[in-house]
């Protein structure tokens, strides 16, 4: 949403919002830096209320390495089956050295995977599998950092398999991030490393057709079953699909292939071969993809009147509810109950606002000022404002490896469907190197909290500290719960607005609040009430019309409707590390380090998990 929007709401709830809640004070001396003479809210201005977490575990363990021997099996299968998926998996987990994972590169499966019944079905019986040998491994004899990990796989098969029956509830085609859009950029971030890798990146283009047909297969399927797409999200996703066909020749897939081509001649290829696979590509991408492209979109448009009504899924069938319910609980990284889950998404909500308002109470017409100009935190360019973060994380968080970071712009071809921003996973055998993009259709896709939240002290940060941590298994790691990264992010960019002096603690603390709150907060907030609730759009027009943001109303709906759990991994995920961080209220950066060593120690798991460990282990 628009800033000038969300800045308009803010100051029409003030007068409402302002005097609610414990009055704020200054800011600890701490947190201010030198001369600093405003007042800025903290996060312990905010009321909270807890979920209850479990009762301490007084169960006595006795480690038998035999135990351990017979887990570490299972994670390096788990790991195995995941990296050996498919060709886009292997080289994005796997940089060099597959040998020491026991992988053999002939065991991958070429080409996208597979999106069918019978895939999914093979899917249930291997988390079967997997479960019944972790049932037969005594939990109890595992060391401290196993049962960590043997608990987030069980919970992880355990939670895939509660899928089985809701295999045409799945939506792949997502007006936003959707697999249309990330296939294409998968191409742009397939690593070329090896001849091998070219000879790979060959498949994945010859594969596409295939995978786009299995999609409008699938579409096509829903549709029989009464569970097609909605008209606005049809609507997006052909215009999205016949945009990327109407390229022709200017499509980035051949215009790109430069980069490829350049990396086979850096890596010792002969001209002919380069010239075979630059004609190659060109072929299948005029001859194969873009008409699979055109393809898709006309099998979509032929099921237009079977589109499934404009309403959330508690509208359309008890089914679908109770599939939403699943889908957020599992993006949110939490397997409370959703009366548990919106409270806390709900405090969270509120707590923020109380802080956006005290911000743009204490900093007055200055903030009002620097916002109507447009003023941006940071340093003015990403490397200087990483550089200002490294001193942060250097102050606040325990020591990180030593790191390469490339940031580089994503193709204009799918820049409109694509967020403002990514961090990609770096692999398991070369972590020093990593990857940022860049969104040059975004405004904040190069802001200082755009670039916490990717890179430091957010995913990168995040990732190198598990990369690195020895203890934690692979296959804990591989399957990461979303939640739990994005709470991590999402909190990563309020803490560092609280430290920006140079355009003011008020106004950096007012923008990040901004974004938190109607970027994460209300579509969350309302996508449930719409999806498991039963909110109609009168209902969400009647919550945000008292303050003239109609507009506002018909975007936050269409969301809700379109990509219900879009959101949910940002807001379930930082409503647990808020509450987390609030009880345990760590005042110094020392106290910071400890809080964000242990945190990260557990490596990744739900944030349910993580809030029994800290606030009860």
């Amino acid at each position: 949403m628009k800033r000038t929007v969300c800045l308009i709401l803010a100051i029409l709830m003030l007068l409402t919002a302002a005097g609610c809640g414990k009055k704020p004070g200054p800011v600890p001396a701490e947190t201010q830096a030198p001369d600093q003479t405003e007042h800025s809210a903290s996060a312990s201005d905010a009321p909270y209320v807890t979920a209850a977490p479990a009762e301490p575990d007084e169960t006595e363990y006795a480690p038998d390495p035999n135990a351990d021997a017979a887990f570490r099996e299972i994670d390096l299968d788990v790991f195995r089956s995941i990296v050996t998926s498919s060709t886009d998996c292997f080289n994005q987990y796997i940089a060099h050295d597959a040998a020491y994972f026991g992988i053999d590169p002939a065991d991958v499966k070429p080409g996208w995977g597979e999106y069918s019944y019978e895939a999914h079905m093979e899917s249930m019986e291997q988390c079967r599998g997997f479960l019944s040998r972790l049932s037969a491994v005594d939990r109890n004899s595992l060391s401290e950092a196993n049962r960590r990990a043997y608990d987030v796989l069980k919970r992880s098969f355990e939670v895939e398999l509660m899928y089985e029956d809701y295999y045409y509830y799945d939506e792949p085609l997502t007006p936003l991030n959707g697999m249309h859009t990330m296939l294409p950029l998968g191409m742009f971030l397939f690593n070329i490393r090896s001849l091998e890798d070219v000879n790979a990146y060959m498949t994945l283009i010859e594969d596409m057709p295939r995978m786009l047909g299995q999609l409008a297969d699938f579409e096509e399927e829903k549709a029989r079953e009464g569970l097609f797409m909605c008209e606005t999200a049809l609507d997006q996703v052909v215009r999205s699909c016949r945009d990327f066909a109407s390229k022709g020749e200017e499509c980035f897939l051949i215009t790109g292939f430069d980069r490829v081509a350049d990396k086979a001649r850096e890596l010792g290829a002969d001209e002919a071969f380069i010239s075979s696979c630059t004609a190659r590509n060109r072929e299948l991408v005029i001859t194969k993809v873009i008409p699979a492209y055109t393809s898709l979109a006309q099998r979509l448009e032929a099921h237009r009147a079977d589109c499934t009504p404009f309403v959330g899924a508690a509208a359309r069938s008890e089914k679908a509810r109770a599939y939403f319910e699943l889908q957020a609980r599992d993006e949110g990284a939490s397997m409370d109950s959703m009366e548990t889950i919106t409270a806390l998404i709900e405090l969270m909500g509120q707590g923020t606002y109380n802080k956006l308002c005290f911000a743009l109470v204490y900093g007055g017409d200055e903030i009002l000022n620097k916002y109507a100009e447009g003023v941006e935190p940071g340093l003015g360019s990403v490397e200087a404002d990483l550089e200002w973060l490294r001193g942060f994380v250097d102050e606040y968080y325990p020591p990180m490896p030593d790191y390469y970071l490339k940031y580089v712009d994503i193709p204009e071809d799918i820049a409109e469907d694509f967020s403002p921003a990514a961090y990609l996973q770096p692999p398991f055998d070369d972590y020093y190197n990593n990857l940022m993009l860049l969104n040059p259709s975004s405004e904040s896709s190069d802001d200082i909290f755009t670039i916490a939240h990717e890179a430091i002290p957010g995913h990168m940060y995040q990732f190198l500290s598990a990369r690195s941590n020895k203890d934690i298994p692979l296959s804990q790691q591989v399957l990461e719960p979303v939640g739990y990264a994005e709470g991590w992010t999402v909190f990563s960019e309020a803490f560092v607005a609280t430290k920006i002096f140079d355009v003011g603690i008020n106004y950096s603390t007012m923008l990040s609040c901004e974004n938190i709150f109607f970027n994460i907060y209300l579509p969350a907030f309302i996508s449930i009430k719409v999806n498991y609730e039963g909110w109609t759009h009168d209902d969400v027009v009647k919550m945000l019309s008292a303050y003239d943001l109609t507009e506002a109303a018909d975007i936050f709906y269409e969301y809700a409707v379109t990509m219900p759990v879009y959101s949910m991994s940002y807001a379930v995920g930082y409503s647990y590390f808020y509450d987390i961080y609030e009880q345990i209220d760590p005042a110094t950066p020392e106290d910071h380090k400890s809080f964000f060593g242990e945190y990260l120690s557990f490596g990744p798991m739900w944030m349910d998990m993580i809030r029994d460990e800290m606030l009860n282990g």
